[in-house]
């Protein structure tokens, strides 16, 4: 093989000796001005078009485009006032009438009456237009009516930004799973809304909106994990009273219990530090402590601080996390609560856990101390306040009382001796006991219905020790959880609910948890409600989820979502940081995490890139280009128009004698003009790759 001169010696002969053909000229003055782009080119969205921006939608995008309205705002109809439901309902049928009968918008002046009256609507609904409810609720309406005067590309693109702060007000209401699945959703069908509106077909707005969020996704969770975070979410506003709503109530009377246990709705999920599983028998969730009785219904204590605070027990202490749903401030704590100070908790009057109240789900981390006896010393006020008995009713329940303390050496032998009179009474426990009414209700109770649920049990309990002068005090919460193995968790639900006693021993100066149902049904306290109701009343309780592998699934993606999306807050991040080896969220770590994985996040947005950029190339142009520019040059301006035979015979004329070259080039010019079909990508990728080959050769 022979190198040849110098290029440009051959760029001189080329010009001098060899011309390209007419019809070659005019071939490639054809193709300059009738290029047209690849099939995998994507139709530009040229939203900053003007003229593009004037035209009209096609009726279908529009059609689209409100039923993405519609599903944007699922979420907001089902929290918001019936009104603003119905109005909201009324005006997208509206508009898809006035769709169907060709009227593009409506006047500016009705759009304007229209926005008034909606305003006026959402204040009287809601008395305000602002906050929560009120912004949110005047934010949807105005959205459905920009929808009335969309006539252009701009309008309706416009319209679809204005949704997406709808679907971000979604999780001010709920942050459930199902939320979450709905939100991407929601944000899939305004990006498919954007390409269709801007020239693309269904089916390629499906395919590259699902390419598109498999793309962000890996760039928005690494965004969500090295953002600063507060100590509690974003969207952790204050609860307002009239909405608040927990299953316990501050007061309790019979059946209170007995109608919540039949609800199934999640009250928090729980997980214990170092993978602890303990019995059911201690999972005593204590919320409200009831000391006032008129006879009839008991009252929570009230909100204040402990008067005499509780001693100090040694033993073992559980830690333990919850995730829990607001109740009011409510924290149902494991018997006997630790809070630590800073925590923004608080130990209030009859050793209950309080919290500031807010909207949502929250997280929160305790220790209790594992111990059936609660230290405290009473003054004399506080023995006289649980020892109060109505100057009426019941008496037979008090001689029951006063006998069988007169009987007992002691408070403990005294309990022992009540507790057996249920066991060896033939009580039964039961959700469908007689209705007991009246002064004398506790009296109907104990001699003659003897069929109760935990509350009549508790209630009547603690009036027989009052009765005998014992400090007593009744406490509902939640007796036992469901363990999910799929997550290692618990769950308290509202089926849970229970209703037990506390005694105040002098001798001890310290509170002795009772639970009077077990004398009745062991199997309540050792293996939960199903097992402890009669068979004909299981049915009437929220089914056990343990049951169904699927439910338990369901169950474990919900608390994961709960744990690290929901309540991901400054707790989670340092924990996180400190688990990947980075220790306490700090700028200088977060700003280093935040490259590395914004880099490999980053890293599928490459691949489609150059997977793009590959199905776009066109190499056997490419590569010939390349050998016409090292051996002719960029200067010439006829180079375009010289064919492959050209070429070779320039080289010949150069004493340019290379066989590998020539065999390219003849390649080269079979495919473009004596083969029926092209190669395939990767053939004409390989005839590239030799010719870059041969171009650094001679380049050098």
């Amino acid at each position: 093989m022979k190198s040849g001169r110098p290029k440009a010696a051959c760029r001189r002969l080329a010009k001098d000796s060899i011309r390209p053909s007419e019809n070659h000229q005019r071939r490639f003055q054809t193709a300059s001005v009738k290029q047209r782009p690849s099939e995998n080119t994507l139709p530009i969205m040229l939203i900053s078009n003007p003229v593009f921006l004037q035209e009209a939608p096609p009726r279908k995008v529009v059609a689209a485009v409100l039923l993405a309205l519609l599903w944007s705002s699922l979420p907001l109809l089902a929290e918001l006032p019936m009104g603003v439901t119905a109005v909201f309902g009324g005006l997208l049928l509206l508009r898809f009438a006035l769709l169907r009968a060709g009227v593009a918008r409506l006047p500016l002046a009705a759009v304007v009456l229209l926005a008034a009256g909606a305003g006026l609507l959402v204040w009287q609904q809601l008395g305000t237009v602002i906050g929560r409810d009120g912004g949110i609720s005047f934010l949807l309406l105005m959205v459905m009516l920009k929808s009335f005067e969309g006539s252009t590309m701009r309008d309706w693109q416009v319209l679809l930004l204005a949704m997406l702060f709808l679907i971000g007000s979604a999780v001010l209401f709920r942050q459930t799973l199902l939320t979450g699945v709905w939100l991407l959703a929601a944000l899939l069908a305004v990006g498919l809304c954007f390409a269709v509106l801007c020239g693309l077909d269904a089916r390629s707005a499906l395919k590259q909106g699902l390419l598109a969020f498999g793309l962000t996704l890996p760039l928005a969770a690494v965004l969500f994990v090295v953002m600063p975070r507060r100590s509690e979410p974003l969207w952790s506003i204050s609860q307002q009273q009239e909405r608040a709503k927990t299953g316990l109530s501050d007061t309790m009377q019979p059946g209170s219990i007995g109608n919540l246990v039949q609800s199934d709705e999640l009250v928090a999920n729980v997980t214990f530090s170092d993978g602890l599983k303990p019995g059911a028998e201690r999972l005593y969730w204590r919320a409200i402590v009831m000391a006032d009785f008129d006879g009839q219904t008991w009252r929570a204590m009230p909100d204040f601080e402990e008067v005499s605070a509780p001693g100090i027990s040694d033993g073992l202490k559980l830690s333990y996390q919850m995730i829990l749903r607001d109740q009011k401030g409510v924290v149902p704590a494991l018997d006997y609560p630790v809070v630590r100070e800073g925590s923004g908790m608080s130990v209030r009057l009859g050793d209950v856990v309080r919290v500031r109240s807010r909207e949502g789900l929250r997280r929160i981390e305790l220790q209790s101390r594992a111990d059936g006896m609660l230290p405290q010393k009473l003054k004399e006020f506080e023995k006289k306040l649980y020892m109060r008995l109505p100057h009426s009713g019941n008496f037979r329940t008090r001689r029951l009382a006063q006998t069988l303390a007169q009987q007992s050496r002691s408070v403990g032998e005294f309990s022992q001796k009540v507790l057996d009179y249920y066991r060896n009474g033939r009580f039964a426990y039961t959700l469908q006991p007689p209705l007991y009414r009246g002064a004398d209700s506790i009296d109907s109770f104990i001699f003659e219905g003897r069929q109760g649920f935990c509350e009549h049990y508790a209630q009547s309990y603690v009036v027989m020790m009052r009765a005998a002068g014992v400090p007593a005090r009744v406490v509902t919460g939640y007796l036992g959880a469901d363990y999910q193995e799929n997550g290692n968790f618990w769950q308290i639900r509202s089926k849970n609910a229970h209703a037990w006693a506390e005694i105040w021993l002098e001798g001890e100066q310290a509170w002795l948890r009772v639970d009077p149902t077990a004398a009745v049904s062991e199997q309540r306290v050792t293996l939960g409600l199903n097992e402890a109701l009669p068979e004909s009343e299981r049915a009437m309780v929220a089914g056990n989820h343990n049951g169904k592998m699927w439910g338990g699934w369901l169950e474990s993606g919900q608390f994961y979502w709960q744990q690290w999306v929901v309540n991901y807050d400054e707790s989670s991040q340092n924990n996180l940081f400190t688990g990947l080896g980075l220790g306490r969220f700090r700028f200088g770590t977060a700003l280093l995490a935040g490259i590395v994985g914004i880099f490999a996040a980053l890293l599928p947005v490459v691949w489609w890139w150059r997977r793009g950029r590959l199905k776009e190339r066109e190499p056997l142009a490419e590569g010939f280009a390349l050998l016409k520019s090292i051996f002719i040059g960029d200067e010439d301006e006829t180079a375009a128009a010289v064919t492959a035979s050209e070429l070779i015979e320039m080289l010949r004329q150069n004493g340019v004698e290379d066989r590998e070259l020539q065999d390219l080039l003849r390649q080269y010019e079979d495919w473009q003009f004596a083969a029926e079909i092209m190669p395939d990508k990767r053939t004409q990728r390989a005839w590239f790759g030799r010719a870059v080959r041969i171009a650094r050769r001679y380049k050098q």
